[in-house]
């Protein structure tokens, strides 16, 4: 082919211009409209109505997953406690049943003390189990409560505890011992005042809440309704035996001696003062003016010394003294003397009651006590 000819005229013509169609093909490859700002507009919408609803649907499950949670943490909590208080009544149960005979032992066993000791120590088990109760946040303060009841508790029958030996001892210590066993009986009760405020706390939280626990918040007392242990003469029956004869804690150290334990009033012996007028056991007698004290006289009719003795005399009209023998030799006769306190009036006639305390190992009592008519 010479150098110089013309292009083929079948070649396809070269152009640097790209046609319309390429044009608009390049904006649009698949062929579909271009979007408006509205349709734009609308696309935005949705996606934030989507995440809105998302986001709405996220909270409501979230907040049931929190309300589910403080759901369990009630039943729970009151489950923890309904366990405890179930232990509590078995505790009471069987402490005050002793003190009537029906758990095995009486308060003039020796057992008893170690029995009680042994209640001691299970109420400080409950102590811990309820100091140790995860209580949700609503009740913290009713948990406070719950705590306090339950330490009340621990420390009452561990005073009553201490107090077992010296009930034991006769004398000024049994008085003393039993007036602080009263006081934790009052101990008792205002532990089971504050346990009922706190399950009233509960309850009104689980109602704020719309919480149902099955079963509902336990009660729990430990003083049962009767008898009446408020009433010092039924704590005082009730841990008599403890001082009376038998094999008490303080028997175990006399009981082996080869010894015989016993005191007695002597008839007769006891004095109106300052006259000194005799009285004698079942009598009326006339006082003389001015007499104001009883001397009463005190016999150890065993052959063992005995020491810290409660002599006490009483009246229907209010008087109510005692006084204390330091120390009585075995076979001595021994007097005290108690003031007659309120002063009976010219011509009243009252009846004075007289007793001695037992003293440990002493078999026969019908001695201890005599009561004098006596007008003024």
């Amino acid at each position: 082919m010479d150098f110089f000819d013309e292009d083929d005229p079948h070649d396809p013509p070269t152009s640097e211009e790209p046609t319309r169609s390429s044009r608009t093909g390049a904006h649009h490859p698949h062929g579909g409209a271009p979007a408006t700002k509205q349709q734009a507009r609308l696309r935005q919408a949705g996606l934030l109505l989507g995440a809105i609803v998302l986001l709405v649907l996220i909270v409501i499950a979230f907040r049931g997953c929190l309300e589910a949670r403080k759901d369990r943490s009630f039943e729970n909590y009151v489950s923890d406690l309904s366990s405890i208080t179930a232990e509590n009544e078995q505790l009471s149960t069987s402490f005050f049943d002793r003190l009537d005979g029906k758990g095995g032992d009486s308060p003039g066993d020796v057992s008893f003390q170690t029995e009680v000791d042994g209640d001691t120590g299970t109420a400080q088990g409950l102590l811990a189990r309820a100091q140790g109760l995860d209580a949700p946040d609503d009740i913290k303060g009713a948990q406070e409560q719950i705590e306090l009841a339950f330490e009340l508790r621990h420390d009452a029958l561990e005073g009553i505890s201490a107090q077992l030996a010296g009930l034991s001892a006769g004398g000024d210590q049994a008085v003393k011992a039993e007036k602080a066993i009263y006081t934790q009986m009052k101990v008792l009760s205002a532990s089971d005042i504050l346990y009922a405020r706190g399950k009233d706390q509960i309850e009104q939280a689980l109602e704020d809440n719309e919480i149902a626990v099955e079963g509902g918040v336990p009660d729990s007392s430990f003083l049962p309704e009767s008898p009446d242990f408020l009433d010092p003469d039924v704590t005082a029956a009730a841990f008599g035996g403890v001082a009376g004869a038998g094999s008490t804690a303080s028997d175990a150290t006399c009981k082996d001696d080869g010894e015989t334990h016993g005191l007695g009033l002597v008839d007769g012996s006891t004095l109106l003062q300052p006259s000194g007028t005799a009285l004698v056991n079942g009598s009326t007698i006339a006082a003389a003016a001015g007499d104001d004290e009883i001397e009463v006289a005190v016999q150890n009719q065993g052959t063992a010394d005995e020491s810290d003795i409660s002599v006490e005399v009483s009246s229907d009209s209010g008087i109510s003294e005692s006084g204390t023998i330091d120390q009585i030799a075995a076979g001595e006769t021994q007097t005290v003397k108690l003031p007659l306190q309120p002063a009976p009036k010219a011509g009243e006639t009252v009846t004075l009651d007289v007793s001695v305390a037992t003293v440990p190992c002493e078999q026969v009592a019908d001695n201890n006590e005599a009561s004098f008519t006596v007008t003024f």
